[in-house]
């Protein structure tokens, strides 16, 4: 059992490592350092972009879906945890610097939010185990409006960082579910 909370203290720490980041931008600035699209400056935008946010109400968005759709994917392990979240930042920011629209930066977890709830969708579905099923059931009609979020809405959102996200982990879902190794 203990093992279950094992990616709920690792998805708070680095919800954690958000706040501090937040707090230290009010004086450094460091939401700069998110992802400038095609620009070759910006590059390390596409690891550091996802642990950067607005403001607490951005950061706060993010929170609840990022925590529960990591404890879910932790139910396999904690390495599949970090597995898919890894991918999630790499493939999602990737994508994001190359197609994202220019003259703006890119910050926030959103992406790799969209990416997990990607994931644990085309993983349940290719995979067709009961328990991987079920949870994409439950994500899909909890979480189904997040479909609208890779539309266009509004200048301040990076829809690009959402439908990429959802992309990506639609990727990797259906490429864990035809291996077996964590």
């Amino acid at each position: 059992m203990q093992s279950y909370f094992r990616p709920v203290k690792h998805s708070l720490l680095i919800m954690f490592c958000c706040a501090v980041l937040l707090i230290l931008n009010t004086v450094f600035q460091i939401n700069r350092f998110g992802i400038a699209p095609r620009e070759l400056s910006h590059l390390t935008g596409i690891i550091f972009s996802p642990f950067l946010h607005g403001d607490w109400a951005h950061l706060v968005s993010n929170f609840f879906p990022f925590v529960i759709f990591s404890c879910l994917i932790g139910l396999h392990s904690l390495k599949r945890f970090w597995l898919v979240f890894v991918l999630s930042i790499l493939m999602t920011g990737s994508l994001v610097w190359l197609f994202g629209r220019a003259a703006s930066i890119h910050i926030g977890m959103s992406g790799v939010v969209y990416a997990m709830w990607g994931y644990l969708i085309v993983y349940g579905i290719k995979q067709r185990h009961f328990r991987d099923m079920l949870i994409s059931i439950i994500v899909l009609i909890i979480y189904g409006g997040l479909v609208f979020g890779v539309l266009p809405s509004s200048p301040n959102i990076s829809y690009e960082s959402h439908l990429f996200g959802a992309l990506s982990g639609a990727v990797v879902g259906y490429l864990l579910s035809k291996t077996k190794t964590t």
